[in-house]
């Protein structure tokens, strides 16, 4: 008779914990507080059984059935989940993380598949490792891929951004095209080299020598167009119909 309330008891056990699904249940859930209760014994039985498994501690126990008793598995995903909350600092430094940092919120067998979790994730290249001296940091790869996408974004956005107009001063203009014709040694210098050593958007640079022109303070010439460079051709200003490459400006004559 004892033997038969055990297996019923065992039976109301397993229906249980087939409600709870992976979730489980404490012995408590179980309705289990003495030890030496009959589903005490029925609960020890059917874990000798192996029909189900404490994924939890002694002290703060989580049974489950056997199909749910995945403790590698449940590993794997709370580490990856604790890497992927982790997030990259504004200054784009990413967030290495610790053993400690990636076993949180696993206990129990749990936590003691961490090293062998992390082995697994590292080698399915789901996680990154750094060493640094004796210790071992983590990082998801999916942040490094997030970071190198935001990184080439910035380029991109800079690249295609427009240069912000600013004003040119007569007197850095002058000393500028001295630089150059210093550097060059003679006085008609490439409008392109010019611009160049100003640092100024092109257009902009056009745009105050047309007006210097017309005012007579700086004299356009032809250049060679057939010997130029497509580099130095960017820099033409086109006067009465011709490709002016060379300037000169006649206080500095």
């Amino acid at each position: 008779m004892a033997q038969q309330s055990i297996e019923s008891k065992k039976e109301e056990i397993l229906r249980k914990l087939k409600e709870s699904g992976a979730s489980g249940l404490t012995k408590g859930g179980l309705g289990i507080k003495d030890a030496k209760s009959l589903g005490a014994r029925a609960l020890k039985a059917l874990e000798e059984e192996r029909d189900v498994a404490n994924l939890g501690t002694p002290k703060k126990t989580r049974y489950v059935l056997m199909a749910f008793y995945k403790p590698l598995e449940l590993a794997c995903d709370q580490i990856e989940s604790n890497a992927k909350e982790a997030r990259s600092s504004r200054s784009g430094i990413l967030e290495l993380l610790s053993r400690k940092d990636l076993e949180k919120g696993s206990v129990g067998e749990i936590r003691k598949k961490v090293d062998e979790a992390i082995d697994w994730l590292v080698k399915e290249r789901k996680l990154l490792r750094f060493r640094r001296g004796r210790v071992s940091y983590c990082v998801h790869v999916k942040h490094v891929k997030d970071l190198l996408v935001d990184e080439e974004a910035s380029r991109i956005e800079r690249r295609e951004m427009p240069i912000p107009r600013q004003v040119l001063e007569r007197s850095e203009v002058l000393n500028g095209y001295k630089r150059v014709k210093e550097r060059l040694g003679y006085s008609n210098v490439e409008i392109h080299e010019f611009q160049k050593e100003l640092g100024a958007p092109m257009g902009q640079v056009k745009a105050f020598l047309l007006e210097e022109n017309r005012l007579g303070n700086a004299v356009l010439s032809l250049g060679d167009w057939s010997l130029s460079s497509e580099e130095i051709r960017s820099g033409a200003i086109e006067l009465l119909g011709k490709p002016h490459l060379l300037v000169r400006f006649r206080e500095e004559a």
